[in-house]
């Protein structure tokens, strides 16, 4: 049987180092890594060559058995080096694990808005309770998003 490391358990398939698990009563602070390759630019989609400086972020995961999980993830901040580009630096993220602007991993997210979808605001907080999530009923139905209209929909339904 082969042994794992903490990265399969905690983020399989993830560019990620774990760097340290802190263990306390009700919750685990995984200090993480990442390890991808440079980004690219939000915005001109050229790849980065030099790193501007790392910065801390810190994300919700799912629960892992009782023990509520927090991820101190280290991420690198690169310039643009594209004159015409107007960001000057953008920050990577890690696929998988972290998006742009959410303090909970992608995993997580998805969890909750699983949820959302079945019970909706109030009743989908009582169980993100009972679960151990933290998630109140107006972030639950601000996870829900619309479906995007195509262009060709009849008037009507573009109406709303």
């Amino acid at each position: 049987m082969a042994s794992k490391t903490v990265e399969d358990v905690l983020f399989p398939g993830i560019d990620v180092r774990v760097e340290r698990v802190n263990d306390f009563s009700s919750f685990l602070v995984v200090e993480a890594v990442s390890t991808a390759r440079p980004g690219r630019c939000p915005d001109c989609r050229k790849q980065a060559r030099r790193v501007h400086s790392t910065y801390q972020r810190t994300l919700d995961e799912r629960p892992l058995g009782p023990l509520q999980v927090i991820v101190r993830l280290r991420v690198r901040r690169y310039f643009c080096d594209r004159k015409s580009c107007s960001r000057k630096t953008f920050v990577e993220q890690v696929p998988g694990l972290s998006e742009r602007h959410r303090r909970s991993s992608t995993g997580l997210t998805g969890w909750l808005r699983s949820i959302a979808i079945e019970l909706g605001g109030r009743p989908a907080a009582r169980l993100c309770r009972r679960l151990r999530l933290v998630a109140g009923r107006t972030r639950l139905l601000r996870l829900l998003t619309a479906p995007t209209v195509p262009d060709r929909a009849p008037f009507t339904f573009r109406k709303g």
